[in-house]
């Protein structure tokens, strides 16, 4: 029987790197129009930018109670040196999990396998892919609200069961709605 993973996004789930990181961005695009978003991104103080982001609940806890072998951070990044600094970061802080880099501009899918496996994240997008591939997606916000806003834009979750903590996403609850929707496949 394959084991299933269960993959959890970084930004936005575990740690809260995007409060303050695009007003800081606008503010500078206001003295400099030219300025694109990825380059503002690849250029950040990655290092530092993730050592003040809030820890979203008690997600650190959380994973360092979790089997390596069951459960990996996959997330997103802009640039090696944001990658790097998302490793460093959780290593100091004990967690052991699997940290997987996925570039910007690919999709999650296109670097684990989805199928049979479930993704937690706060991007609809994401979500999307995931589930043309097999896998289980669900949809977290830390508010209890079903929808996103990535870039100004407020996007509603309509299809994904809400997760509102990474208690709930280690549930029975979620073990069994995963092993109906896998069953359904």
């Amino acid at each position: 029987m394959k084991k299933n993973i269960k993959y959890i996004d970084c930004d936005g789930v575990i740690l809260d790197t995007e409060t303050g990181l695009f007003d800081e961005y606008n503010k500078l695009k206001q003295q400099d129009p030219t300025l694109k978003r990825l380059v503002y991104l690849q250029q950040l103080n990655w290092q530092y930018w993730i050592r003040q982001a809030k820890i979203i609940g008690n997600a650190i806890e959380i994973l360092k109670q979790q089997n390596p072998d069951d459960v990996a951070i996959l997330t997103k990044v802009h640039s090696l040196a944001e990658g790097l600094a998302k490793i460093e970061y959780f290593r100091e802080l004990g967690v052991k999990n699997n940290v997987i880099l996925v570039p910007n501009d690919i999709k999650k899918s296109s670097v684990v396998q989805a199928t049979g496996n479930l993704l937690l994240d706060d991007s609809i997008k994401n979500l999307d892919d995931w589930a043309l591939y097999g896998g289980i997606p669900m949809f977290f916000n830390q508010f209890g609200e079903n929808k996103e806003i990535f870039k100004e834009q407020t996007t509603l979750n309509e299809c994904y069961p809400l997760i509102t903590s990474l208690e709930t996403f280690f549930s029975k609850e979620t073990d069994d709605y995963c092993k109906i929707m896998r069953l359904k496949r």
